[in-house]
C-alpha cells in the first residue's frame, strides 16, 4: 500500500506525495518519502533511535540529542 512518510521524527504520514507540514519537525517543508510497507513500520526509512529508543529518523528527531544539520 503506497503512502508517503516524513523522516524527520514528527511521524507524518500521507496518502499523497507532498511536503512535511509540521512546523516543529527537522524536515519541515521537505519532501515526504514514498513507502510501501503494510505494517506502518517504514523499514529503512524510520528506525529506533539508539539514544532515546523511540521511532526517530536514523538522523535527527531524537528527544535526547538535538538534531545537527551539519551531520547530514
Amino acid at each position: 500500500m503506497k503512502h508517503y512518510v516524513c523522516t524527520g521524527g514528527c511521524g507524518g504520514v500521507s496518502d499523497t506525495s507532498g511536503y512535511c507540514q509540521a512546523e516543529h519537525c527537522v524536515k519541515h517543508n521537505q519532501s515526504l518519502i514514498e513507502c510501501n510497507c503494510t505494517d506502518n513500520t517504514h523499514p529503512g526509512l524510520i528506525g529506533r533511535c539508539e539514544k532515546c529508543g523511540k521511532l526517530c529518523k536514523e538522523k535527527g528527531g531524537c528527544d535526547i540529542e538535538p538534531y545537527k544539520e551539519e551531520l547530514e
